[in-house]
């Protein structure tokens, strides 16, 4: 009898669910138009397409971030490759003027090979944009120069540049390192 019951309560559980299902059912249920339905089906059918171009244009662009970091990297490895290359010369001439030393009579011929190597080597700075910031007869510019020491003279203009101690230089109009100079102050 127990086995019984169960079973009608199981009975009434199960037609309560079903009402449920019946109500849930009408519920989640839409009714549309064949027109509605394909107008939807379009629609569905556009957005996956946006969707699939998206995700393409995204790998896209993934992979040119990836080839420009390393192009850069590339680039940052071998930026100073034309530099060296132009500079081989020079070290050739000195490693040269290094053995007619050795072998050198005459000091003036040694040092009309230093000058002509010292040519070259300022020849090779102006190409690359490298200038020296002019100084002697020049007034002193804390923006370009550097004041080592100073000279009392009331006779001189005030500031004026007077000596050398350091060449100063400029990259491309911007200034690497200031002229270490000495100039002229007026006393009290």
């Amino acid at each position: 009898m127990v086995k019984e019951e169960k079973n009608n309560n199981n009975a009434d559980v199960g037609a309560e669910a079903g009402s449920d299902n019946k109500t849930k059912e009408s519920r989640d249920t839409v009714t549309l138009s064949k027109r509605e339905y394909e107008t939807l089906r379009q629609k569905s059918e556009e957005r996956d397409a946006f969707y699939d171009k998206y995700l393409r244009i995204q790998a896209e662009f993934e992979n040119a971030r990836k080839r420009l970091e390393k192009e850069k990297a590339d680039f940052a490895k071998f930026a100073n490759e034309t530099f060296v290359l132009d500079f081989l010369p020079i070290i050739d001439s000195l490693e040269i003027s290094e053995k007619h030393i050795k072998e050198a009579k005459d000091f003036k011929a040694v040092q009309e090979g230093v000058d002509m190597i010292h040519a070259q080597i300022q020849k090779f700075l102006k190409e690359m944009g490298v200038e020296k910031v002019k100084t002697i007869g020049e007034k002193f510019d804390p923006h370009l120069h550097e004041a080592v020491e100073t000279v009392e003279a009331n006779e001189i203009d005030e500031g004026l540049i007077l000596e050398e101690w350091k060449p100063g230089y400029t990259f491309n109009g911007r200034l690497l390192r200031p002229a270490s100079v000495k100039i002229v102050k007026h006393g009290g």
